[in-house]
């Protein structure tokens, strides 16, 4: 039998709090449109090399009207250290052709005044940005009541018992955005990764100095 339920979650979200306390997440170059580049590169690579060629970019380039502005194939010398670069050169200039339909500018600060499902539903239009990316901006950006599923996420919640194993991360996505409390979603992704990070690894997990340790499946 499942043990989610929003007693534990609030459960876990206090000792993780109390283990790891409050998250601030900076925002990047280019603003919130720089942000939505970030989360686009983000995907098959690790966060080191998305941070590294989002860098590069922005580098090269300056500003998001140049980078609108270059030939694919300059995009994607720069974004070369998240891989993929021929796929996500494309997709980042679709990107920002579309803000600019939308606004008229490359901001994409407008996803942060409509309504959420409608950020979330023009989000995951754009080529190449799924469910995750979308959750993430508009979590960190917009405050929304969204929450991301990362592999360190689908990893820990089954362990807990909260999922099956092999549960699809859109499934848990889906369900803790309905079940998680608005006002704790963000802590509580952040801390759960550094959770994921730090001690509850894919291989020997650190089970011994787990905070959680008393309410996971995997260590019983």
């Amino acid at each position: 039998m499942s043990k989610l339920n929003l007693s534990n979650i609030r459960k876990a979200h206090r000792i993780l709090l109390n283990r790891f306390g409050e998250n601030e997440k900076e925002h990047r170059r280019g603003g919130f449109t720089g942000d939505i580049i970030a989360g686009l590169m983000s995907q098959n690579t690790t966060d080191k090399n998305r941070d590294v060629a989002f860098k590069s970019l922005m580098d090269r380039f300056g500003t998001l009207e140049k980078i609108a502005k270059a030939p694919i194939e300059e995009i994607a010398n720069a974004i070369s250290p998240a891989g993929m670069m021929n796929v996500r050169a494309p997709r980042i200039k679709s990107l920002l052709e579309a803000i600019k339909d939308e606004t008229g500018d490359y901001k994409a600060d407008f996803l942060l005044e409509i309504p959420h499902k409608q950020a979330f539903e023009w989000l995951i239009k754009r080529d190449g940005i799924g469910e995750k990316t979308a959750a993430v901006f508009l979590l960190f950006r917009a405050d929304a009541p969204y929450f991301p599923v990362d592999t360190h996420i689908k990893r820990i919640l089954p362990r807990l018992g909260w999922f099956p194993n092999k549960t699809q991360p859109l499934k848990i996505q889906h369900t803790m955005t309905e079940i998680c409390p608005p006002e704790i979603m963000k802590d509580f992704h952040l801390n759960i990764i550094r959770l994921g990070r730090t001690i509850c690894k894919p291989r020997n997990p650190k089970c011994e100095q787990c905070p959680l340790d008393k309410f996971c499946d995997y260590s019983s």
